[in-house]
């Protein structure tokens, strides 16, 4: 599927994590060390809470996730010890069932005091959360502090800081004494003033570089085919997703193979229908 790299492009080898929530079409991407059961995450990087980098994951959402919370650096901090670091994400909708939808950040009819309050009681938070519809392309920033669950018929790439700090919520009654609740955790991140929307949209048609999501953990952009050209990568590196398929740096990627890009010009081609994906650290 891939030709072999050169020095400056690294391909990533996945790492599968079951996760009840999960599928089966990850397996492919690693079949000899996938884990037995539902797979919902393939990890490309460490969550090693070095500063700078990011992690890229492919997640298969086949049923609800909980609703959960990040902290940001400073709680984090708190919480874990000084070299812990808080966890901002996004996501890009790479495919969505009819009628998949998200909850992210609180409802436009309910209060921040709403949310405290649920989140103080233990009462379900679900109902006071906003429901998005989504579709193929669609781009959501996740900020630390801002409450959500991706829910089922959604295939999604992830970009976030190289942490793996998550307080869960709610878990929709699944009481799985490994999938703890952490309501004390939980209301201690939560911004509950906090709304979300989408904030962009791919578009497909229209060949060429287009920027996703600038945060200050990280960016994220989209090279869309058919093009071909020089993308630049900052300081930190980047890591690139192949949609479809792509060259980059003078390798093939086969479709969501991900490769680790050195910092300078990279020459990248993309044929019609073919997509990159990249995250660069801050």
């Amino acid at each position: 599927m891939t030709e072999s790299a050169p020095r400056d492009t690294q391909l990533l080898a996945p790492r599968l994590v079951g996760r009840v929530w999960g599928g089966d079409r990850l397996r492919a991407l690693a079949p000899d060390t996938a884990p037995s059961g539902p797979i919902g995450e393939a990890w490309f990087g460490d969550a090693d809470e070095l500063p700078g980098g990011v992690l890229v994951k492919l997640l298969d959402v086949q049923d609800r996730l909980s609703v959960q919370v990040h902290p940001d650096d400073d709680l984090a901090k708190v919480m874990h010890g000084a070299e812990a670091i808080g966890k901002h994400e996004a996501w890009v909708v790479l495919e969505a069932a009819p009628g998949a939808e998200l909850l992210l950040g609180r409802a436009p009819s309910v209060s921040g005091a709403d949310i405290a309050n649920a989140l103080a009681s233990g009462a379900d938070i679900t109902p006071l959360l906003a429901r998005h519809a989504v579709q193929r392309g669609d781009v959501f920033d996740v900020p630390t502090g801002c409450l959500h669950a991706l829910m089922p018929g959604l295939f999604i790439w992830e970009v976030q800081q190289r942490s793996d700090r998550t307080y869960r919520v709610a878990d929709w009654g699944r009481n799985d004494p490994s999938r703890p609740l952490h309501q004390t955790e939980a209301l201690r991140a939560t911004d509950a003033e906090h709304q979300a929307t989408r904030t962009t949209a791919i578009n497909w048609e229209k060949p060429g570089e287009q920027l996703l999501v600038s945060s200050p953990h990280f960016s994220a952009r989209a090279v869309i085919g058919p093009w071909v050209g020089d993308i630049t990568v900052g300081p930190h590196g980047a890591t690139a997703t192949a949609i479809g398929s792509a060259a980059v740096g003078g390798v093939r990627l086969g479709n969501l193979a991900t490769a680790h890009l050195a910092t300078g010009l990279q020459p990248v081609d993309l044929s019609a229908g073919g997509a990159l994906l990249i995250a660069e650290g801050r």
